[in-house]
């Protein structure tokens, strides 16, 4: 009988220990008030940081954007400037115009064609004489050239063209006549200020026959339009 007893409490221990247990894992698994207990945050799974607090390589600042400004538009009167003019642009420039008239020419428009223009029994050649520079105050590259007018006669008339520079092409503006058999040997146009042209001929005394050339004069002219304005001249003998 007392092993019979002693069996029985041995077992009842054991079944008491056991639900003993049960009850403490069940209190654990609820968090100790019968509700579920959170899961611990998974740092591995969609967690999400603020920007510029990542440690990783990439950079947590967006990257700037790469753009350029639009150009500015050009103000007006800061145009760039028209290239110069060229001697050789006057070879097909318009010499008279409705508007401006060249001393010794017909009337009717004059325009050259490869230098030269004839008609009405006048022929008026553009010659090589020419200078390049600002003339007119205007900051672009004008041009003036020497023009000879041949009439019927034994008569050479030259003269002085100043063609303005009007966004690169050129327009005459003004004009002086030299005389007969007054051939041009070099124009010089000196630029900056004070935008005026010397000028080299021949040219003879008052009293002298009109076939002879007896002086070199060197003449400096502004442009007053529609004329070239001489300033002073100075003269020197010339024999031929």
């Amino acid at each position: 009988m007392n092993g019979k007893r002693s069996r029985a409490t041995r077992g009842t221990w054991l079944i008491t220990t056991l639900l003993l247990a049960s009850v403490t894992v069940g209190c654990q698994d609820t968090g100790g008030d019968g509700a579920a207990a959170d899961p611990k945050p998974d740092k591995s799974a969609g967690a999400s940081k603020a920007p510029g607090t990542g440690k990783g390589k990439e950079s947590a600042k967006p990257s700037p954007t790469t753009s350029k400004e639009p150009a500015k538009p050009t103000q007006p009167g800061n145009e760039p400037s028209a290239g110069a003019l060229t001697c050789d642009q006057l070879r097909n420039a318009a010499l008279q115009t409705p508007s401006f008239h060249f001393p010794d020419a017909p009337a009717g428009t004059v325009a050259f064609t490869d230098g030269r223009w004839e008609g009405d029994g006048v022929v008026i050649e553009l010659q090589p004489q020419c200078g390049i520079g600002d003339v007119t105050g205007d900051a672009a590259e004008d041009a003036v050239a020497a023009v000879k007018v041949t009439t019927g006669g034994t008569g050479k008339f030259y003269g002085l063209v100043t063609w303005r520079n009007d966004s690169g092409a050129p327009v005459p503006v003004a004009a002086v006549s030299l005389g007969d058999r007054t051939p041009v040997v070099s124009i010089d146009v000196s630029t900056p200020a004070p935008r005026r042209a010397t000028v080299v001929y021949l040219t003879r005394g008052d009293s002298e026959p009109s076939a002879a050339v007896t002086i070199r004069r060197s003449a400096v002219y502004r442009v007053t339009e529609p004329t070239l304005t001489e300033l002073h001249h100075s003269d020197t003998s010339y024999t031929p």
